[in-house]
């Protein structure tokens, strides 16, 4: 058996809205870099899987040179093989099918793992991409994995809960965040291995570009009004809080 899973070196997502920068259309390069959060939780579904089924686990991304320090942590987590794709398009198209070359690369690969979303973009659109190139299943929104003989079953979470779905050879998952896939933290002698583990590097491909041009990239700008209400008399407080909040159509 043998799980990629796809990671994606992002931002500091923990950056405050008001302290957030951008330089030529983007995050500005002061903010740390660190693998998206819905991906590390994908890596750790797929490190469960390795040590329950003794899979290979390999873990590929897109993106810069630069990156490779920070993917590292997906190896000292418990994955065997780092991959990555040189490239810098912002275009999911482009991502997928640079993905899918690398995923071929690999041999039989029986099961796709991938954050339900990247934490800077949010699209949440390349892995059914992927999935479709591929002409595998994909399920979004999954939050446990278990194998049977030569079947999948999942758990998908929704709004109104959980449903069990299963479905049989190669596949796409997208996976949600729960207590039981919290990535764990590495051990100091797996991030040590880790530095040594060598990088398999691979150019990208132009893929099939969407016709579309980034005209714009803006931070929107967040304003909020606070106002102190007298404590003298909790009831008159109540009451002038009550109708404060019927003004502004909130009861």
């Amino acid at each position: 058996m043998h799980i990629a899973v796809l990671a994606k070196v992002v931002p500091d997502y923990e950056v405050p809205t008001g302290d957030f920068e951008l330089k030529n259309h983007r995050a500005h390069d002061r903010y740390k870099r660190m693998i998206g959060l819905y991906d590390e939780n994908a890596i750790e579904v797929g490190v469960q899987i390795k040590e329950k089924y003794k899979a290979a686990l390999s873990v590929i991304s897109y993106g810069s040179e630069e990156d490779i320090s920070v993917l590292r942590k997906a190896i000292a987590m418990g994955g065997e093989r780092l991959v990555l794709i040189t490239g810098n398009s912002d275009d999911p198209v482009v991502i997928a099918a640079n993905l899918k070359m690398a995923i071929d690369s690999l041999g039989d690969v029986d099961l796709v793992l991938a954050g339900q979303q990247s934490a800077d973009m949010d699209r949440g659109i390349v892995p059914g991409l992927l999935a479709r190139m591929l002409e595998y299943p994909f399920i979004p929104r999954v939050s446990k994995v278990e194998a049977g003989a030569g079947d999948w079953n999942v758990s998908q979470q929704n709004e109104d809960g959980c449903r069990e779905l299963g479905f049989s050879g190669k596949g796409v998952l997208s996976i949600t965040s729960i207590p039981e896939n919290v990535p764990r933290i590495p051990v100091v002698r797996a991030i040590f291995a880790a530095k040594k583990k060598p990088v398999e590097k691979l150019a990208s491909i132009n893929g099939m570009a969407m016709n579309v041009e980034e005209l714009s990239v803006e931070i929107p700008k967040m304003e909020s009004v606070c106002e102190f209400l007298p404590l003298d008399d909790l009831r008159e407080t109540a009451k002038i809080l009550l109708s404060k909040l019927r003004e502004e159509r909130y009861l």
